[in-house]
């Protein structure tokens, strides 16, 4: 419904609700200018490897698990730490190391 072929979607914010879902499961186009906050949910599962190509993201706040997708934005800014803390089980660049 938000994302299609035919929509032009630039920004999604569906921070502070209740929502609970496997986020491995969504399927995100490639939008290279997609601004994506889904801050503070219960959210679990892993990244998928299609945001790394998001543009701004913030998943803080949620239960995911698993490797950070490094991707086109290993480098980028505006995936600071700060976009993945409180997610018990993340981990990778730009969070710890996975062991």
């Amino acid at each position: 419904m938000l994302l299609g072929s035919t929509k032009v979607t630039t920004n999604i914010n569906i921070s502070w609700n209740q929502f609970a879902f496997d986020f491995g499961k969504v399927k995100l186009p490639k939008i290279r200018s997609l601004t994506l906050d889904v801050s503070h949910n219960k959210i679990y599962g892993h990244l998928p490897v299609v945001i790394e190509n998001v543009l701004s993201l913030n998943v803080s706040y949620n239960m995911l698990c698993g490797e950070i997708p490094k991707g086109d934005n290993e480098n980028n800014n505006d995936h600071d730490a700060y976009m993945y803390i409180h997610n018990k089980y993340l981990c990778g660049s730009p969070l710890s190391s996975c062991k």
